[in-house]
């Protein structure tokens, strides 16, 4: 079984808190993206540098990043640093082969990393919705809501 990592579009007037109990078959979600845990752990650094903020935590707290095993809310001072570094990881894995490889985490042996295989316009698709949902948080209006593996 994969692991997926899912972000939802939801309006900022839902209630958070309580929100990944009930993201099946929710009329509220506007848009949605799962992004397999592979692609997740290649660009995670460059998520840490996005603001966003805990739900999980009395008062919602500030902080920087996703978490990874956690719930994290996105909200419009997200929304450019979002919207920038999906863009950047589009137009780069856009100019890869059909399926491309990636060098995973994993050491195989001494001389050896695991091999990870892509199809481009799935993760192309996939950060072209990110970049759509980023775009939406500007206003104030809406919530990126995500939801740890």
């Amino acid at each position: 079984m994969a692991l997926l990592h899912e972000f939802y579009l939801i309006p900022s007037s839902i209630d958070v808190q309580d929100f990944y109990r009930t993201t099946k078959n929710n009329d509220a979600i506007i848009d949605s993206v799962n992004i397999h845990d592979d692609m997740i752990t290649y660009i995670y650094d460059s998520l840490n540098w996005i603001p966003s903020r805990n739900p999980a935590l009395r008062g919602m707290p500030h902080g920087q990043g996703i978490h990874y095993h956690g719930i994290t809310l996105f909200d419009e001072h997200s929304s450019r640093d979002l919207l920038r570094i999906f863009t950047a990881w589009r137009d780069l894995f856009s100019n890869s082969p059909d399926i491309f490889q990636l060098k995973g985490q994993f050491i195989i042996n001494r001389d050896e990393h695991e091999i990870l295989y892509f199809d481009r316009n799935e993760i192309v698709d996939q950060f072209e919705t990110m970049i759509s949902m980023s775009n939406y948080l500007a206003d104030g209006n809406y919530y990126l809501y995500y939801c740890g593996i």
